[in-house]
Order: C-alpha cells, then sequence, then structure tokens
C-alpha cells in the first residue's frame, strides 16, 4: 500500500465531502486490503460475523455509507498522473484534492482515472462506498419470475417455503439483479446475508509509461513434435504513434529458447512461433503442466527499449467435443458428447465447484488461494467449476492451477434468476466486464471453457417453458458474452450457461442427452431431468444417492450431498454452549431449505441420530457414500459421460453446507471419498437386480493391466468367496471385466464386496444400507509419531473390520493424506498428518471410526 486509511460511516443522504465535513464523524484505522467488516472487526466494533449469531448483528453495515481517507505520496515525473484502485467493492465516488475523479460501480473490474496535474508531493483521497442497492429497483420481469416459483411451491408444498432472509432466490433483493457484485452477497442455500463492502485491493498513484504493452498466447496448433504458438501484443502509444517493433522470447522448464519477431502495425503485432519438440501443458494426471517464461520486448528503430512485459505461457489445445454419441446402451435417443479434449486427449474431468472463499472477499489471502488449489490436486482432481453466483477467480488461484495441472471452468457472473435486459447501463456495464475479464484471463493454460452463467437459462426455462430471445438476459449469454470470448480468448470455448443444451438436438436444459447437467435429484429430490419422484416409495428414497443410477447425463456439472464440519470447527466458531441439535444458532448454519431436508435421507441410510456427534458423523457418512457411488456411477459410463465436478469445494462461511472442505480448508470424509473414486484407474463393483459386476474405468492416455482378487467377506471375518480377475482395459474407457449371478451374492448386512490388486487401488461395495450393517468393534490398535513441527504420522490396525476410520485434532484446516477409511481385519493403515500448529501435543491427534459415534 502506498498509504494507510481511515474510515468512517454516514447516513447515506451524505453524500459528497462538504457535507461530510458537517458530520460529526469517528475515524477508525481501515484494513486495507481488506473491507468495512474486517476494519470494524480490528477495531472491535463488531464481532466476526461468523461467531455464533452475529450474522444478524452486523446486518445495519449493509445500510450506511462509508467513506475511505487517505494520503498518497505522488510519484516524481512529468507523465500522467494514474490512481488506481485494484479492488472497488462495489459503488463508490472517488475525490482527489476536494475534486471528484470519478464514480464506479462493480465488484468485477478495476478502477483507474488520469488525475489533473497535483501541486506538491501528497494527494488526499477520499472514497465513499454507497449502499451496493441504493436507488435501485427490482425488475419487473425478474419480479413476475420469482412470483412464478413461489406460487408454485406454495401450491405443492407451503408448509416447507422457508421465509429466512438470505435463503436463496426467492428471498434474495431482486434490485440486486442490477448491481454487478456477487449474487452470493445477499445469502444463498450455503451463505448468509453478509455483503461485503469496502477497498479489497489496493489504492496507488503512479506515472503513466508513454507506452503500454498487453499480450496474450495462443497456441494455434500441436502436430506431430512441433506446435505453433501466436503471440499477440498490443500497444498503447500514449504521446502519439512511432514505429516500433517486438522481440517475443519463449524459455522452456529446461531452458531451450525460441524466438520471434514482428513489426507493429495499427497497434498490435503478431508474432508466430514455431517450436520443435514442445514440452506441452497437461493436467497432472496426464503429464507435467509445463509452463514457458514469456519476455516480450518493444523497441524503436535504433533497438532502444520502449517498453517490456514477462510472464509465463503454456502450450496446449483446449476443446469441448460435442460431436454425436449414437453408442451409448443406457441412452434411448439423440445425444452428443460433452467431453474436453486437451491435446487431442478426451478428458474425464474430475473435481469440484469453487465459490467465494469468504463473504469477505478483501480478506481471502494469496496464500489461501493457493491452498486450496493444493487441495485440489493432492485431493486428484482435475477440474474446478468457479460458480457463477460469486466472484472472479484471482490472479493468484490462476496462476497455481497454470503451475499445478488443474483445468479450469469458468463461469460469467450471473446466476439463477433473469437479469435485467433493457436496462441499457447495467448492459454497459456487462460489456465492460466481460471486456476485461476475457482479456485478464485469457493467456491462462488452466482456462477451459466459458460459460454464460449459473441455471439462469434452467430456470427461466423451468419457469416460462421457453428460452426465446426477450429482455431476461438472453442478449447477455447469445450475444455479448460470446463476443467478448471470441474477440479476446479464441482458443477457448464458450458454453451459454450451466447447464446449458444443443437446441437443436434437445431443446430441454439439463437433460440427460445433450450438454452438461446438475444433478440434483439427489438431495433435493427434485425432477430435474433423470426419472420422477412418482417411481420411489418416499422422499427419503427420491433424494438417495442411489437414485444417481438413472442418471444417463453427458458431463455432471453439480451433484452434491449436504454435510456437517467436524465438532472441533463447529465449536471454534458457534462456540460450545451452542454445540446442541436443537440449538437455534447451530440451526440458523444451515441455509438450505426446507432446513430439517437431509433428516430423512439420514434416517433411511444410516438411523435417526440422537446426538450432535450422531448426526455430524452420519452426515459425513452419508455425503462420502454418496459421493463414492455417484462418482463411480458416473466414472462406469465414461466415455459417455465425462466429467463429475461436485458441489461443491468450498464454504465462504462455517456452515452446514455441501462442501468437502470446511471454511477453514479442513477436508471433510467426503473429500477423501472423492480423491479415491478420482484415481486415474478405479476398479468398481455394482451390484444389478442380475448380477454382482466388476468395472474398470480407465481415463488415462494408456492402456491398464492387473490381476485383481475380488473377495465376498463377513463382517464377522470370514471370508465367502475368492475370484481372481485379470484386468486389461484400454486407454480413455471403462469396461465390465467380471461379473457373477446376483443369486451367488448374500446380500445382507453381514457381508461386504472387496477388491484389490498390484496396481489398482482398492475399492468396496456395501450390499445394503449403512444402518442395516453388523459391525463389529474394531479393537483398534492407535500409534500417533511426529514426523515434523507440523506434520504427524497415524498407524492404526484393526482386528476386526473398521469402518469409517478418521483422524480428528482440535486444530482447524489439519489435513490427511487418506481418511474415513475401511480397514479390514488384520490390516494396518497410516494417515499422514500437515497443517498442524508448532509444538503439537500427539496426545491431542485421536482416531474414531463409526460405531464410536452412531451407537446400535
Amino acid at each position: 500500500m502506498s498509504a494507510l486509511f481511515q474510515l468512517t460511516s454516514s447516513n447515506p443522504r451524505v453524500v459528497d465531502p462538504v457535507e461530510l465535513a458537517a458530520e460529526d464523524c469517528e475515524w477508525i484505522d481501515a484494513v486495507v486490503p481488506g473491507g468495512v467488516h474486517e476494519s470494524l472487526i480490528s477495531a472491535g466494533v463488531i464481532d466476526h460475523p461468523y461467531l455464533r449469531n452475529h450474522e444478524k448483528d452486523c446486518r445495519w453495515v449493509e445500510d450506511c455509507a462509508w467513506w475511505y481517507r487517505g494520503t498518497l505520496a505522488v510519484p516524481s515525473g512529468e507523465d500522467p498522473l494514474v490512481l488506481s484502485l485494484t479492488g472497488v467493492d462495489t459503488v463508490a465516488d472517488i475525490w482527489v484534492d476536494g475534486e471528484h475523479v470519478g464514480r464506479h460501480a462493480s465488484q468485477y473490474r478495476p478502477f483507474s482515472t488520469i488525475l489533473p496535474p497535483i501541486d506538491g508531493d501528497q494527494a488526499e483521497v477520499l472514497i465513499r462506498f454507497a449502499p451496493p442497492l441504493d436507488g435501485l429497483t427490482e425488475p419487473p420481469a425478474t419480479r413476475a419470475m420469482v412470483n412464478a416459483v413461489s406460487d408454485f411451491l406454495n401450491a405443492t408444498a407451503p408448509q416447507e417455503l422457508d421465509t429466512e432472509p438470505g435463503a436463496g432466490i426467492l428471498t434474495l433483493d431482486l434490485a440486486a439483479t442490477r448491481c454487478r457484485k456477487g449474487m452470493f452477497s445477499w445469502g444463498w442455500d450455503f451463505a448468509p446475508r453478509v455483503p461485503s463492502i469496502g477497498l479489497t485491493g489496493t489504492v496507488e498513484l503512479s506515472r503513466r509509461a508513454p507506452v503500454e504493452l498487453t499480450h496474450r498466447v495462443e497456441t494455434v496448433s500441436i502436430s506431430g513434435d512441433s506446435a505453433s504458438v501466436n503471440v499477440i501484443v498490443a500497444v498503447t502509444h500514449h504521446d502519439g504513434p512511432r514505429p516500433l517493433d517486438v522481440d517475443v522470447s519463449l524459455t522452456s522448464p529446461t531452458g531451450e529458447h525460441t524466438g520471434g519477431h514482428a513489426r507493429i502495425r495499427d497497434g498490435v503485432a503478431t508474432v508466430e512461433l514455431h517450436i520443435e519438440h514442445p514440452q506441452l501443458w497437461w493436467t497432472h494426471d496426464l503429464g507435467e503442466p509445463s509452463l514457458y517464461r514469456l519476455e516480450v520486448n518493444a523497441h524503436d528503430k535504433d533497438a532502444n527499449t520502449i517498453a517490456t512485459e514477462s510472464g509465463t505461457a503454456g502450450i496446449r489445445t483446449i476443446e469441448v467435443d460435442h460431436s454425436p454419441d449414437p453408442e451409448d446402451p443406457e441412452y434411448d435417443g439423440p445425444a452428443r458428447h460433452f467431453r474436453f479434449i486437451l491435446n487431442g486427449v478426451p478428458v474425464f474431468a474430475r473435481g469440484a465447484n469453487l465459490v467465494p472463499q469468504s463473504m469477505l472477499v478483501g480478506s481471502v489471502t494469496p496464500e489461501q488461494d493457493r491452498d486450496l488449489v493444493r487441495a485440489c490436486r493432492n485431493g486428484g482432481m482435475t477440474m474446478v467449476r468457479v460458480w457463477g453466483g460469486g466472484i472472479y477467480a484471482s490472479d493468484t488461484f490462476m496462476d497455481a492451477c497454470d503451475e499445478n495441472g488443474i483445468l479450469v471452468w469458468h463461469d460469467f457472473m450471473f446466476a439463477c434468476i433473469d437479469y435485467p435486459g433493457d436496462d441499457q447501463e447495467f448492459m454497459s456495464e456487462v460489456r465492460t466486464e466481460a471486456d476485461y475479464q476475457t482479456r485478464r484471463l485469457a493467456s491462462h493454460p488452466s482456462l477451459a471453457l466459458w460459460a454464460g452463467g449459473n441455471e439462469v437459462q434452467a430456470m427461466h426455462q423451468a419457469v416460462w417453458n421457453n428460452l426465446n430471445p426477450g429482455q431476461w438476459g438472453s442478449e447477455i449469454f447469445d450475444e455479448i458474452l460470446p463476443a467478448a470470448v471470441r474477440r479476446n480468448c479464441p482458443t477457448v470455448d464458450y458454453w451459454a450457461n450451466s447447464p446449458a443444451t444443443d437446441a437443436d438436438t434437445d431443446p430441454r436444459v439439463n437433460g440427460t442427452g445433450v450438454g452438461d447437467r446438475h444433478a440434483w435429484e439427489v438431495w433435493h429430490g427434485a425432477d430435474v431431468g433423470a426419472g420422477t419422484h412418482e417411481d420411489y416409495a418416499s422422499p427419503a428414497e427420491a433424494m438417495h444417492f442411489h437414485r444417481y443410477r438413472h442418471d444417463t447425463g453427458r458431463f455432471i456439472s453439480e451433484f452434491g450431498i449436504h454435510a456437517s464440519a467436524d465438532l472441533p470447527t463447529l465449536a471454534r466458531w458457534l462456540g460450545r454452549d451452542h454445540l446442541k441439535l436443537d440449538d437455534p444458532v447451530l440451526i440458523a448454519r444451515n441455509k438450505d431449505t426446507p432446513k430439517a431436508k437431509g433428516m430423512a435421507l439420514l434416517e433411511y441410510e444410516v438411523g435417526r441420530p440422537t446426538s450432535l456427534q450422531s448426526y455430524v458423523t452420519s452426515t459425513q457418512v452419508v455425503q462420502a457414500e454418496g459421493l463414492k457411488y455417484g462418482i463411480e456411477h458416473y466414472r462406469r459410463r465414461w466415455p459417455h459421460c465425462a466429467g463429475t465436478l461436485v458441489w461443491q469445494l468450498n464454504e465462504p462461511w462455517p456452515g452446514m453446507t455441501w462442501s468437502l472442505l470446511d471454511h477453514d480448508l479442513g477436508a471433510k470424509p467426503g473429500y477423501y471419498a472423492a480423491a479415491r473414486a478420482f484415481a486415474p484407474a478405479l476398479p468398481i463393483l455394482r451390484l444389478t437386480d442380475e448380477a454382482l459386476e466388476l468395472w474398470v474405468s480407465n481415463v488415462q492416455p494408456t492402456r491398464v493391466t492387473d490381476t485383481v482378487t475380488v473377495s465376498i467377506e463377513g463382517f464377522n471375518g470370514t471370508v465367502e468367496q475368492t475370484h481372481e480377475v485379470k484386468v486389461s482395459v484400454p486407454a480413455s474407457t471403462s469396461e465390465k471385466v467380471w461379473s457373477v449371478p446376483r443369486a451367488q451374492v448374500p446380500v445382507n448386512g453381514g457381508h461386504y464386496v472387496w477388491v484389490e490388486g498390484a496396481m489398482l487401488p482398492s475399492n468396496r461395495l456395501f450390499l445394503t444400507h449403512i444402518a442395516d450393517l453388523v459391525l463389529p468393534d474394531p479393537e483398534l490398535d492407535v500409534e500417533v509419531t511426529p514426523t515434523g513441527t507440523t506434520t504427524a504420522k497415524v498407524r492404526v490396525r484393526a482386528s476386526k473390520f473398521a469402518y469409517f476410520v478418521r483422524v480428528l485434532t482440535p486444530w482447524p484446516g489439519v489435513r490427511a493424506d487418506v481418511s474415513a477409511l475401511d480397514v479390514r481385519p488384520g490390516k494396518t493403515v497410516v494417515m499422514n498428518l500437515e497443517g498442524l500448529p508448532g509444538g503439537f501435543n500427539p496426545d491431542e491427534i485421536t482416531v474414531r471410526h463409526f460405531l464410536d459415534d452412531v451407537k446400535r
């Protein structure tokens, strides 16, 4: 930062510095980068909104105007002064030395302006943030849409309509659709209503350079052992045009150089590079995410350097294959693939959906971004979808995805509701935002797809039964956004929304034959494209994860199941006095509606929880088993299904959500279950009405061979059957490699099926619901050994079958390499922990299994 800022508030009617000066204001030190909430917490004015029930105590913050003041040093020089604000959240007026220099109204792009000359070596900056929705009105078309949804829900299940503020689109301030700010800010089914406000980035004064460069890197083609790469350099002359040339150099990770040269014409130069033996950028499971070092040098005819730029570049091609898929034996009708092709290789995408890491978006640090991406890689993920109801991915996050070999599906920031297409000021802001964001992210090799938003088309079609052009935002998704992608990211595909469809093949959004889909039949029990609830005997059965088996979707971009964080995390944020099942503070952590939705599912699969500990464990069991079941089903359908992105990776506050990682970035058991199911080559056990089957899903570009043993064992330690199976499955496919008739299988709670090989990972199948399993006391022997100042090794041996064996610690953010395991009789497993506090006490690390928490 170039200055320290102070912060104060006023009535929203106070709109200029003269009026503010007449107020009796108390100023506090501001946290910059950060925001108003962070500053108030630091000054002791408010408690943290995530603690106990304080989310409602700070509701007043969004109703005030907030003022920042600070003094910036004026840099020496003769070039024009530039004031830059890299993070503005959201509606701001800016004064410098008492002169109004600009107004800004978007969370999604920075502010920059040329200042008039300043006398002296300091400048006084004053910034007013208005209440973000101040003066905005509800779009009539959006209100009509929400009324239609509300009427439908009231007619079908009026007792289930949750009216808690911030519970979703039904209680959202619809004026928010006119504001370019994350829709989650006003509450969602995983988030409270805590809209951030303030300076979320830096404030800087600088001298504008006479010449400025920007660039993007495009891989044109990869053929054999060579690649064609274009580096497009845009040049802005502020002091008048002059002849310039540009030199470009790419240096490989092993030091090989490739260079090129071009003349700048009409402000643009395209340098065409031909690279022999390129080191390609791959996802981490298919190869190395190789990054080249890029140097750009603009010089005049006398070889004087005028401007330079540097960065990284990855050589890769990426596209989405929508070709016909006529050979799907489980789908009756015309179908098309929806699969990513990376460097010519079909990819089965495994990953999760990213939501903002905090409601207070300015408090997220670069290290948190990097840690989140490391968690994705360690969890076997190859793709992250940036969800359209939040904020755009940071540069640090995208850099980390580049470095770790994680593909990024990036939504534009629109979600679940109609937008005011007749508001020209709003539409102009959308155009500016789309241009900025597509230019900013264009050169990241991890960027795999731009999508128009989240569930906007699906919701509109569900309410109005069409996607006809109109004043609901159709121009945004059909014209503005794809044009920005074509202009600035021409080597990255655009997809109209998530989910979306190819209307020529199937007009239904969220169908199972075309496009991507959100599989909310499970958990919500919704009839959204894969069967109806009428096929099930009870609401619990209709929302059960076994319903995944009827889904023939091409790419599952959302699916998930709620699960609680562990008790130490709940205690950290709620306080131990609120750790009771019926405590209102605990209940308020669940923003899903109705709040008791998951209880029927728990009772159906695990048994009704009688304590908070049994509730926590039961939710985690259902999430872990449900994700295992769903991922295995979709992977068995590869290549007809080509991706599974779990909802959701993380959470913006310590709540009761679908996340794999809790707010402290501690891993829930579902994270480990998904990681095992994301293995590049996976044996899958499947029980049908006719047979017990073994499939192998191979998403690698090479054949997988192994000899595996399938055993049917009793929880009492008996081995009923063993079968040796030779496996040889080609690249990029799934095959059934073995089966026995169902009549030969003891389908009951006393037995399970286990598969194990030398090369393939092991896997397990239970033959009935968890509640009906006859589990023994496993008699665990546990040894905890520190291996470093912040690491430890936990060794666990079981005398009898142990289910859901996991490590618990009292410290936030601790993760293991594996957890939530089955341990067979006489076997030993090792779990390695990282992120422990320095000087930790090994006695505070505990191991629990299912029967410790869920009594029978």
